[in-house]
């Protein structure tokens, strides 16, 4: 069993999931969330947050009805939550976005569950915040978390894993995420498709296995068990 650590199972349409891939299926706002919940329930974990495209689109008026929503549903993990400086606009997008993700630490330490990181830092030449992963490392300090999709230098991912958090690595090459893939231990790596919207389909985990295996020089068997032990053991459950 291979373990795709982050996908949106409800949006592939007329999917069938191959016998050896368990997803862990991923909500980012309060319809998604919805649907993670009616998918997945009583088949296999899911994962309920707001994200912080969802707080530059909806708003925060709602939010306590969201927490509510996710509470009630008792999800393994909060996410996918964070901060994207890519796409905020404006300083009422980045207060937004500030404000619904510690609202998601608070829930996710009331719930004593670990968090799912959403970050993206912002490229374009604007007076916004740039560093997102930096601000979330502080506003998260010692918690449990996992970075989605990272897409961060090595340096940083280094920092996260020694106050405990793991790195997700996604089947996309690229020469940031050599480094990152080299720097992190195996022990700290979990693996993903971020399906539909990334890779097609979960199957792409395969690649992102291939792709840990040929750069750290390990067996492509050895690393799909560790990251499948390390996913169970991040979200708690046994397959």
């Amino acid at each position: 069993m291979i373990i795709d650590s982050h996908c949106h199972l409800y949006d592939l349409k007329n999917y069938t999931l191959p016998e050896d891939i368990y997803p862990i299926v991923v909500g980012y706002s309060y319809s998604s969330n919805k649907k993670a919940v009616a998918i997945a329930k009583g088949k296999y974990p899911y994962v309920l947050g707001i994200a912080p495209q969802s707080a530059i689109k909806h708003g925060t008026e709602r939010l306590e009805e969201w927490v509510d929503f996710i509470r009630e549903n008792k999800p393994c993990a909060i996410g996918e939550v964070g901060l994207d400086y890519k796409w905020a606009e404006t300083a009422e997008h980045v207060n937004a976005e500030k404000k619904v993700f510690s609202r998601m630490i608070e829930l996710a330490d009331e719930l004593k569950i670990p968090l799912v990181i959403h970050s993206r830092n912002n490229p374009n030449d604007n007076d916004l915040p740039k560093n997102a992963v930096e601000e979330i490392m502080e506003m998260v300090g010692d918690r449990k978390v996992l970075m989605h999709f990272y897409s961060g230098s090595a340096r940083l991912a280094e920092k996260i894993v020694d106050k405990g958090g793991y790195i997700s690595i996604i089947h996309l090459h690229s020469k940031e995420r050599r480094k990152v893939i080299n720097s992190v231990p195996l022990e700290r790596l979990l693996v993903e498709s971020d399906s539909p919207f990334v890779g097609r389909t979960p199957e792409v985990i395969r690649e992102a296995i291939d792709y840990i295996s040929e750069v750290k020089q390990i067996e492509r068997e050895k690393v799909a068990i560790k990251t499948a032990r390390n996913a169970m053991e991040f979200f708690g459950f046994e397959v």
